[in-house]
């Protein structure tokens, strides 16, 4: 059994990670970091998000495997001369790209059990908890995509990683905020998508990828059902 003391420092590794590169992420795609600019120090970006330096440093080599920052030695991390636009003629649709996951998620499970790991599961609470905390439509559609990008990332696939990725990135472009939506709206519409999404990572915590798979496609069928009707 893990040490409390351990795993509650994982488990805030996890979140501080998962926090830094979405905002990060979110400023180079709107221009407030424009293309060759250059971050701030892992030190500034810690002390901001009172977070470790190696949970920074490890962010940050996310971002350069990514190909959205380039890091040079002694001289800092910068964003990357070419970021990807979007699609040609507009963003995506979100039933297009519910359409498109309904095609390809439920059958992560499969890779998901075979080779995820601790570090994997750690993310996947990490985000579900950012879910059920988030203050306003931005920061709940943030960990809710976050979540799902990191079961395509607990699947080893580089592939499968980029093509949600993508997803992820026009979503963010397309704009999260949902206008006009109340508190308790958000409330409800939550707490329903947490339970949801905690049933997928319970299926894959206990390695049962048929649970999972039923469960993955039974959230996206509602998603897009209530797309299309909201």
């Amino acid at each position: 059994m893990d040490d409390p003391d351990v795993a509650g420092l994982r488990e805030k590794s996890a979140s501080d990670g998962h926090t830094i590169y979405g905002e990060v992420r979110a400023a180079i795609e709107n221009g407030a970091f424009p293309p060759g600019s250059r971050l701030p120090p892992e030190r500034d970006i810690a002390t901001r998000f009172q977070a470790a330096r190696n949970t920074v440093r490890k962010t940050m080599k996310r971002l350069a495997d990514e190909g959205l920052v380039v890091r040079h030695v002694g001289r800092g991390t910068f964003v990357a001369e070419t970021v990807t636009a979007g699609p040609p003629g507009g963003e995506y649709t979100l039933g297009e790209l519910l359409e498109a996951r309904l095609l390809f998620e439920p059958n992560l499970p499969d890779l998901v059990v075979e080779r995820a790991d601790l570090h994997d599961l750690d993310d996947m609470v990490a985000c579900l908890e950012a879910m059920r905390e988030a203050g306003d439509w931005a920061a709940f559609k943030e960990a809710k995509y976050a979540l799902h990008l990191a079961i395509a990332r607990a699947s080893h696939n580089r592939f499968i990683v980029t093509i949600f990725e993508q997803i992820l990135a026009s979503r963010r472009r397309a704009g999260w905020q949902r206008p006009g939506s109340h508190p308790t709206l958000l409330s409800r519409v939550r707490e329903a998508a947490y339970r949801e999404n905690l049933e997928i990572v319970e299926a894959l915590r206990v390695k049962d990828a048929a649970a999972a798979r039923e469960a993955i496609s039974a959230y996206l069928v509602r998603t897009l059902a209530a797309a299309s009707t909201g």
